[in-house]
């Protein structure tokens, strides 16, 4: 597997500085100074067609006069020279550029012409590049210091990806004084070329990073953004503050979803999906900076508290219950303990007041007693300065009663300033986060306790899925289509609910009628009582303008009605087409409850699906959320318990329980339809009526358009959904049905058993080693694959009407985008029917339509039969020059 592409911009060998200078004003000097200040150990080579040498170095007109490798280019030249330079690094062989010059993209002027000018160089002569408009990159713990910030960024574990040079700078500017280090100050600019997603995908594995902060003005590539950040959290904790929270949009929609749904509710919808957590000021920020430079985290979600102050220590837990952050309930045992060594009215219980005049001696024997409680996951010491507080003193106690090697976070509030600073900056040194209030230390606290609680919903894995009904992709796709074809951007209802069924969602039948006649046809059709509705393409809000009637018992009555709605609607809307009503029958399911479910497209994560309550008060209640498409059955379980409503689909008083399994199944197949179909813009189901007996769909809406021509089957989506195409169906000799597919989440279950079922030999082959069953987290990483980075297919033989997994291929996408790694094991008991030959194939073919030219991977020597197989496929084979009792087997494909 070739190293990841950015390697050597991260940790460059040699480095060429254009724009290089001895005056001391000038971008190119700063950096050059910055770079030789910081000890960088690799080649230097400053470029200058104006000058011989550079800071006692000497320097080149042009980079093809270097004569020696470069790894990394550093730009600070005028922006219209900067296509330029980046054709000559191209020729010359260096492959990656930090361009730190302004100057691109702004408006429509010369900016816009630069930046599509330096895109269309940089893509012909094969260079990544950083920016522009950056201010460059740190790399502490290889001494480089690219940037024109000041020198001397102390190296940790922390690394910063930011889109705003000016945090770079008071970051850089902060960590010192906070005995925080970094291992990484990434500045992105306008984020052209190289974006949060390559930075990502590099510091996931980089050894010296062991948490990521995020800040985010805007993500252009949504899929790779989600696709490295769900990679990277399953490594490391990312923390993510965002801008732009209250933006507004002015848009007219034409559905209630695309009304309520705003784009930071999409922004936390994604984050969600990637098990990162959101900072919502600079303050937070720097809060995660201090708890995760300590490099803790946290098996659970109790904080004590100890402090010598009441007020102080109800104010963190006030900001804990902000925070959904618990308190421990003290063990018995550590009640008893403090009683021997505190003063008779302290507070016996969590908050531990250990009382104004505690000195050292209190203050270490309930720090002791707190850490050592079991229900301790993490620990708070807060102190107010008093006339007799001695804050150096309980700061030492505090560090010597701790033990070196902590496993739970402990932070610090010594609240005050003057008299407390030198024992803050003891404890800071002696790597307890300190922080000068309570509140910023529980938030910092509550990073670690939604990581925990990230990690603990990866592991939740849906239910095998029971007897599928499969949509009529076929029909559904020519409803959309021949609307299209009409010119038209919305469905009419019977559309949209034609359009439903062929998804399976329950509807109410619905039908057209131009006249009062037709319209005593079509109730007495359906059978009274019914709703009727004005049918107009240019009204979506019916009850808005009074064109609805509900609960009509008779034909006198239904003749009256129409005509009294097409006259409303004339009157209120005397421009629009009215095509008559419609009429269906009135709902009889028992205790229903009003729901919406809908979906909306966001410019930047494209469709997005929300749940909330419904009804005609719909955007005056506003109680929905929002999740990311695909659903799952645990993802839409999530999704409905993020709402109020959610609390009305359990029983209460006369009311049974809302059938939630019937919720939780449309949910899944309007996201199988959002994905399936791109031309989707907007689908509203409102109201969606949910009762103990199933649910129904009475209204639904959905605007289209054309997608873009040269989008793929799954471009519109930021997360790719379960690929059906792959789906490949076939016999074996015997004539036992085999299913080849793409793995899914629901098949944790079989995956599972499967790999038990293994022989021990079987497991060695693919395992490399003993394995008994798969853990929590490996059963996740192997059933909840990210299609778009690889491809898990699972071989199914159909047993009367279940189904058992007898084999498994996948593969991984390197990071050079071109070549993939596979795997592959066949169960004991099906082997040499040709299956392994099969599930190959099949993963030839899914690789190729993931644009793969190379598939390699490695084989124990022992293992004849897989070395027959890859001879057979024509896969090459070599001994591993490091690992001789492995072969390494490539094949073009």
């Amino acid at each position: 597997m070739e190293a990841n592409p950015l390697a050597r911009m991260m940790n460059p060998r040699s480095i060429a500085v254009f724009g290089a200078s001895d005056k001391a004003d000038r971008v190119g000097a700063k950096v050059l100074s910055n770079l030789l200040a910081d000890g960088f150990e690799g080649a230097i080579f400053p470029i200058n067609p104006h000058h011989r040498s550079v800071a006692g170095l000497k320097c080149f007109p042009d980079i093809q006069s270097v004569g020696a490798e470069v790894d990394l280019a550093v730009i600070a030249t005028p922006a219209r020279t900067v296509p330029g330079i980046i054709r000559d690094c191209g020729e010359a062989g260096v492959r990656n550029a930090i361009i730190l010059s302004a100057g691109f993209g702004e408006g429509d002027g010369d900016g816009a012409h630069y930046e599509r000018e330096l895109v269309e160089a940089a893509r012909r002569a094969g260079v990544r590049f950083m920016g522009p408009n950056c201010v460059g990159l740190v790399r502490p713990w290889q001494k480089m210091n690219a940037t024109f910030l000041r020198a001397g960024t102390p190296k940790g574990r922390i690394a910063l990806i930011s889109q705003s040079g000016a945090l770079n700078a008071a970051i850089a500017d902060w960590a010192g004084p906070h005995h925080l280090g970094f291992s990484a100050l990434v500045s992105l600019g306008n984020a052209t070329n190289i974006d949060f997603g390559d930075v990502m995908q590099f510091l996931a594995t980089d050894p010296h990073t062991d948490a990521i902060l995020l800040y985010v003005e805007g993500i252009k590539r949504a899929p790779d953004f989600l696709s490295a950040m769900r990679a990277t959290t399953r490594l490391k904790p990312v923390i993510v503050l965002k801008s732009g929270r209250h933006e507004t949009s002015s848009k007219a929609a034409a559905t209630h979803t695309g009304a309520l749904m705003g784009a930071d509710a999409v922004f936390d919808a994604a984050l969600e999906r990637t098990g990162a957590v959101r900072a919502l000021s600079f303050g937070q920020l720097f809060a995660a900076a201090e708890i995760l430079a300590a490099n803790k985290r946290t098996r659970g979600e109790r904080l004590t508290i100890v402090t010598n102050g009441g007020g102080a220590g109800v104010l963190a837990a006030d900001r804990a219950g902000d925070c959904r952050v618990r308190l421990s309930n003290l063990a018995p045992e550590t009640i008893a303990s403090l009683d021997k060594v505190l003063p008779p009215y302290w507070s016996r219980s969590n908050p531990i007041d250990v009382l104004g005049d505690a000195g050292p001696k209190e203050y270490a024997a309930a720090v002791k007693a707190a850490y050592d409680d079991p229900n301790t996951d993490g620990l708070l010491v807060l102190l107010t300065p008093q006339a007799m507080t001695d804050a150096t003193a309980i700061a030492r106690a505090v560090v010597e009663v701790l033990p070196q090697r902590r496993t739970k976070p402990v932070l610090a509030s010594f609240m005050g300033e003057t008299s407390v600073a030198e024992a803050r900056e003891l404890l800071s040194s002696k790597g307890l986060p300190d922080f000068a209030t309570p509140e910023p230390a529980v938030s910092a606290f509550s990073y670690l306790v939604q990581h925990h609680r990230n990690r603990k919903l990866a592991l939740e894995t849906p239910s095998p899925l029971g007897e599928q009904h499969h949509p009529d992709l076929d029909g559904a796709r020519m409803i959309v289509e021949a609307v299209l074809a009409d010119e038209r951007d919305m469905l009419s209802e019977v559309e949209s609910k034609a359009l439903m069924r062929a998804f399976h969602i329950p509807v109410n039948t619905t039908i057209e009628a131009a006249s009062e006649a037709e319209a005593l046809v079509a109730a007495e059709t359906v059978g009274f009582p019914v709703a009727m509705k004005i049918n107009s393409p240019d009204i979506s809000h019916k009850s808005d303008i009074g064109g609805v009637r509900m609960n009509i018992t008779d034909a006198a009555e239904a003749m009256v009605a129409f005509r009294d709605i097409v006259a409303t609607a004339k009157a209120a809307r005397p421009n629009a087409r009215i095509k008559g009503v419609t009429v269906e029958p009135m709902s009889h399911l028992r205790g229903a409850r009003e729901l919406v479910i809908g979906a909306s497209r966001d410019p930047v994560f494209g469709p997005a699906i929300l749940f909330g309550a419904g009804g005609t008060m719909v955007e005056v209640l506003k109680d929905s959320a929002v999740a990311l498409p695909p659903l799952n059955s645990v993802l839409a379980s999530r999704l409905i318990n993020r709402t109020r409503v959610s609390a009305l689909l359990g029983a209460f008083r006369d009311r049974e329980a809302v059938d939630r399994e019937a919720v939780i199944d449309v949910l899944m197949r309007v996201s199988d339809m959002i994905c399936e179909l791109p031309q989707i813009v907007e689908l509203d189901i409102n109201p969606l009526f949910a009762g103990a007996d199933g649910v129904l769909a009475v209204d639904a809406r959905v605007k289209v358009a054309r997608p873009p021509a040269r989008d793929g089957r799954y471009d519109h989506v930021a997360i790719h959904p379960y690929p059906r195409h792959l789906v490949h169906e076939e016999f074996l000799p015997d004539g036992t049905p085999l299913v080849i597919r793409p793995i899914r989440p629901e098949d944790a279950e079989s995956e599972q058993s499967f790999v038990r079922g293994l022989s021990d030999e079987a497991k060695m082959f693919r395992f490399m080693g003993a394995l008994n069953e798969l853990s929590p987290e490996m059963l996740v990483q192997f059933t909840q694959i990210d299609y778009r980075r690889e491809m898990a297919l699972v071989a199914m033989v159909r047993r009367g009407r279940k189904e058992e997994q007898v084999g498994v291929a996948r593969y991984v996408i390197n990071p050079d985008g071109k070549s993939c790694e596979f795997a592959i094991v066949v169960g004991d008991q099906l082997q040499h029917k040709g299956i392994g030959t099969r599930l190959m194939k099949a993963l030839f073919r899914a690789a190729r339509d993931h644009g793969m030219t190379v598939m390699e991977g490695t084989v124990l020597k022992n293992n004849a039969p897989m070395l027959k197989l890859m001879s057979e496929l024509g896969f090459s084979q070599r001994i591993d020059p490091a690992e001789p009792d492995i072969v390494l087997v490539e094949r073009n494909l």
